[in-house]
């Protein structure tokens, strides 16, 4: 598989999970820690898919959520929502898959596969 997966999120052992469960399953990972590092690492390689935490200390997903969706050369990217609030739905124009914190392995890597066999 080419290209890389972006984690994104404030919680450093947040991101290692995520990034040893995504590896341990066949997939590069790379991170970054706020919306605003997130942008300059999209524009540095553009991910296959995007792993988002809505909570964030420097501006919040939904934020970068918005911001992607209207830059045209991110606008395709998946993005696959990370929530520590439980059931939260972020207020965008089409359905995006929410995992809640804690996190279920086995549904990650399944919106995972689902979402890059799209």
């Amino acid at each position: 598989m080419s290209g890389r997966i972006l984690v994104v999120d404030d919680e450093p052992d947040v991101v290692g999970f995520l990034s040893r469960l995504l590896e341990d399953n066949g997939y590069s990972t790379f991170s970054a820690s706020s919306g605003n590092q997130a942008l300059k690492k999209i524009q540095e390689e553009k991910p296959i898919l995007i792993l988002l935490d809505l909570q964030m200390a420097n501006g919040t997903g939904t934020d970068l959520y918005r911001m992607l969706r209207h830059k045209e050369d991110c606008r395709d990217i998946p993005i696959i929502v990370v929530s520590g609030v439980s059931g939260r739905r972020i207020s965008v124009g089409r359905e995006v898959p929410v995992i809640d914190k804690p996190i279920d392995d086995a549904a990650l890597l399944a919106q995972v596969q689902k979402a890059l066999s799209s």
